[in-house]
């Protein structure tokens, strides 16, 4: 099996050295002795990757990564064998010298992700160690040291009030955003409460979220165009893949025991694909029912199942198996109500609109650029024809008479 674009979330350690109360990878029953060692995690995840594709990424995880004494070695192993290098860590440990290692380990093919749930520090503190002056001291040390970076914001009932100022902050800055759901994953577990539900996606989650190109990957409910993610120019369309829930589809998660799963959250559940010292990562793939399930054109159930947006979004697996036990259960925090696959959401054109911002943004800021440069000659064909549109407009919008200003551009469509 290749895959044109492909992501392994591998947590390699349930170790740390913050106790946040609400860890959604600390476990009870962990063993340290029962990690995958370094050579099983270079054999059975990381070539495995590379099998199933041969340009995807590995996001390397934890607890805290760089807590094993293996992490340089595991990540120059990772860029020898041509795989992009994903590092999400609490920043506690860095330093602009070992951040000078990991780029010349690397090739310079590795971003870094921290952590950042609330701007405001006392919701910071009520969320996870570490305070937000140590975070932006980390982001300036990756300035310093030409190292790309994003955040990852959980959202949850703690910090749901101060997620507008947050998003705000990172969007101000450019800093491209993820955000993950609160799931009662681990530690998490004894928290059920925080878990945000379809009235504060509707009301404060999605307005916020929608105003933000920057935090279009892998954003639930997802409503752009299912073709949002095609571009045409003339008569030549390209296809540059989609965005929504990638659970199963591009996105697997390995443990620190090398259990498999769809989705990171959805690691230590029933959802279990298997292990990697049983069976190989690239033969899940192929054979394993949930990987397939998720990979089909009308698996998932309910309103999701019916849904315009049925491939383009999906609905969050882990919120729909956090919910009801079943991970093809339509996402209860989606708003929209289709009656079939014909019915438009109201928010289609601004998140198409941002769709557009957002692939641009990819398109010509480094390291976005070769991360997500599709492979294949039609698909760099396709990037290398997006930078060139936005050339074009770019020069028309400095010429354009201001009575002009809202004219599109001819043959150039998204």
């Amino acid at each position: 099996m290749t895959q044109r674009f492909f992501m392994c979330y591998f947590e390699t350690t349930r170790d740390c050295n913050q106790n946040c109360p609400y860890c959604m990878t600390r476990s009870q029953d962990y063993e340290a002795d029962s990690q995958l060692g370094t050579e099983e995690a270079k054999t059975l995840v990381l070539d495995e990757v590379k099998k199933i594709c041969s340009e995807g990424s590995v996001a390397f995880s934890g607890g805290e990564f760089l807590l094993r004494g293996d992490a340089l070695e595991l990540l120059q192993y990772n860029a020898s064998i041509g795989l992009y290098s994903f590092v999400n860590t609490n920043g506690t440990l860095l330093t602009p010298e070992l951040l000078r290692e990991i780029k010349q380990a690397t090739g310079g093919r590795v971003t870094f992700g921290f952590s950042l749930d609330s701007i405001d520090p006392q919701t910071q503190d009520d969320c996870r160690d570490g305070d937000n002056n140590s975070l932006r001291n980390v982001m300036r040390m990756c300035d310093e040291v030409d190292i790309g970076y994003f955040v990852l914001v959980t959202i949850s009932k703690t910090n749901l009030h101060t997620l507008r100022e947050t998003v705000k902050f990172l969007e101000s800055r450019r800093i491209p955003m993820i955000r993950s759901p609160f799931i009662p994953r681990g530690a998490a577990g004894q928290s059920r409460d925080l878990q945000f539900g379809r009235d504060d996606m509707e009301k404060t989650i999605h307005p916020i979220l929608r105003e933000n190109p920057l935090c279009y990957v892998s954003h639930t409910p997802f409503f752009a165009a299912p073709d949002a993610m095609r571009l045409g120019l003339g008569r030549l369309s390209v296809s540059l893949g989609n965005l929504g829930c990638q659970a199963g589809r591009t996105f697997v998660g390995v443990s620190a025991e090398g259990n498999v799963a769809p989705c990171v959250h959805l690691l230590d559940t029933t959802v279990n694909c298997g292990n990697v010292r049983r069976q190989k990562l690239s033969e899940m793939l192929e054979t394993d029912p949930i990987l397939l399930s998720l990979r089909g054109e009308s698996q998932v159930k309910g309103k999701c199942g019916r849904c315009r947006y049925n491939q383009s979004c999906r609905g969050c697996r882990a919120l729909a198996y956090y919910s009801t036990g079943d991970y093809l259960a339509e996402d209860p925090t989606c708003f929209f109500e289709p009656v079939d696959n014909s019915d438009k959401c109201e928010f289609e054109e601004i998140q198409t609109r941002n769709t557009r911002e957002f692939m641009e943004f990819v398109a010509t800021n480094k390291p976005w650029s070769g991360i997500f440069e599709p492979s294949g000659i039609g698909a760099k064909v396709g990037m290398s024809l997006l930078k060139s549109a936005m050339k074009v407009r770019s020069t028309l919008k400095k010429v354009r008479p201001a009575n002009r200003s809202n004219e599109k551009d001819e043959n150039i469509t998204y």
